[in-house]
């Protein structure tokens, strides 16, 4: 790919990408650098900077493919015109990855879209010539307006979203084959010991997942500090910090806590598989022993090992499992933990009678929302629903009479 995004930390630990043009070897490329620096810097995350940079790679992917730019056009005094706006738009609607013709989802179109419009108005206002003529603000305004008529409408409206977010949840038979490598999390590597670290690591990181409804960015920030034993009677528990900016994280892309800090309660089985990981982390070279070292560590030999586990790392250890359980097939993935953590919470506080308001509150407090959150509200119906199936099904069955 001639494009490419590459994330760097700055010495105060502010992390920040730049679109590079391998063409140039590898020379950050002008504008983008100047638009990412100037206009989303100082308001926005890191994670919104690199979406916009995707989108921003699109337009220059078009370009190259054109054999023209969007900046010699303005700096001319041309506009987009309306073909090239409909030709882009459908250009950035490709899928990269997937076969050819098909079409990426128009929610991840949209943020592109939305980044190369601002991108463009950005350029139109820095480079054309006369601007302020009321000839040609008119027509910077139609090329607004044309761009703004290619998002696309939601492929499902809000309603069936979160339809789909209520269904969400594992099959039974998947979940207890997770529970099975749970309880025995070496199986099938009896003769293999070099692999045990590895796949203890992996075991504790889903089961984590699972157990605490945490999100994959929270889980990769856990330090050594984070994990409490049990201790006088209280249970142990795991610690969640808001961790944005965290200067001891060297990770370029860092994973980033994206809800309130909370503690979150373990079982005793997991905080023994915890303490079992962290033997083995001890011996990882260059692996830290500081209470603000990362738990969890990379384990193959090389450069890299000891040094705190990255998303992308995560990613394939977590494919590995995807592929090796297929009777869990593509529902399994991090957050489908956390929308059957929900599912399990709501059975429970049903069964002990808790109140919908309680099951609210603890639900906020649990996930690390902030009070009144229209997600606890959404996990709330999903059991409400199922207990008014329960009591249709049974007024139903009340219908049928007797057979003679």
């Amino acid at each position: 790919m001639t494009f490419s995004i590459k994330s760097f930390i700055a010495t105060n630990g502010e992390r920040f990408s730049l679109l590079l043009d391998a063409r140039e070897e590898g020379i950050p490329m002008y504008y983008p650098t100047i638009f990412v620096s100037h206009e989303m810097r100082e308001n926005h995350t890191h994670q919104t900077q690199q979406s916009a940079l995707h989108g921003i790679r699109r337009l220059c992917q078009w370009e190259s493919e054109r054999g023209l730019l969007v900046e010699e056009k303005l700096a001319n005094g041309e506009l987009l015109q309306p073909h090239e706006i409909a030709d882009l738009a459908a250009h950035v609607r490709t899928s990269r990855m997937g076969k050819k013709g098909e079409a990426i989802s128009a929610e991840k179109f949209n943020i592109y879209w939305l980044y190369i419009r601002r991108y463009i108005a950005w350029l139109t206002d820095r480079l054309l010539p006369n601007r302020d003529s009321i000839h040609m603000r008119k027509l910077v305004e139609d090329q607004a307006e044309r761009l703004k008529k290619r998002e696309l409408k939601r492929g499902a409206s809000r309603a069936r979203k979160k339809q789909r977010l209520l269904d969400e949840k594992l099959p039974e038979l998947g979940r207890a084959k997770l529970l099975s490598l749970f309880d025995n999390p070496l199986q099938g590597l009896e003769d293999k010991p070099q692999h045990h670290g590895t796949r203890l690591r992996n075991i504790v990181m889903i089961r984590i997942l699972y157990e605490t409804g945490m999100r994959r960015g929270e889980l990769l920030s856990l330090k050594l500090k984070h994990f409490i034993e049990a201790s006088g009677g209280e249970g142990a528990f795991l610690v969640i910090e808001r961790n944005h900016g965290d200067e001891l994280d060297l990770r370029a892309n860092q994973p980033v806590a994206k809800t309130l800090g909370r503690d979150v309660p373990i079982s005793q089985v997991l905080e023994q598989q915890i303490l079992d990981y962290r033997v083995i982390r001890a011996g990882l070279n260059n692996a830290g022993h500081s209470e603000n070292s990362f738990l969890f560590c990379v384990h193959q030999r090389g450069e890299t090992e000891g040094q705190a586990l990255s998303i992308n790392g995560f990613n394939s250890a977590f494919l590995y499992f995807r592929n090796a359980l297929p009777v869990l097939g593509k529902s399994l993935h991090p957050h489908v933990l956390r929308h059957d953590w929900n599912y399990r919470f709501s059975k429970q506080a049903d069964s002990v009678g808790m109140s919908e308001e309680d099951e609210a509150s603890s639900r906020e407090q649990a996930m690390g929302w902030v009070p009144g959150s229209n997600m606890a509200k959404i996990y709330n119906q999903r059991h409400r629903r199922e207990m008014a199936m329960a009591i249709g099904r049974k007024l139903a069955e009340d219908t049928m009479r007797p057979s003679k």
